[in-house]
């Protein structure tokens, strides 16, 4: 083989790695952005009553939302994401409303 070759091979190949690298971290920073911005939707429904009901809503069928600590910032991003996206079940309305028994 000629070591030519082999030598821009593997400058192209080092030069690939430090492109992806380059290309993760700014991925990664992407990331935080968007959970920061989902963190500051979350503070905002907090602040309306119709909001702090919607989020009650969620904790009371699903739970809690927090981030682990091993968790990236990626990875919690997209658990809060779907926990925030996901639809809650209808909860059944009886089809007679209770009688009121008489006091």
């Amino acid at each position: 083989m000629d070591r030519s070759r082999k030598a821009n091979r593997e400058r192209n190949e080092v030069t690939l790695q430090h492109r992806s690298r380059k290309e993760a971290l700014r991925i990664e920073r992407l990331v935080e952005e968007k959970l920061a911005e989902l963190q500051a939707s979350m503070e905002q429904l907090r602040q309306t009553p119709e909001g702090m009901a919607e989020l009650e809503r969620r904790t009371k069928v699903f739970g809690e939302c927090k981030r682990i600590e091993d968790e990236t910032p990626g990875q919690f991003y997209d658990k809060l994401r779907r926990w925030l996206e996901r639809g809650i079940p209808q909860t059944k309305s009886p089809l007679h409303p209770p009688r009121q028994v008489g006091g």
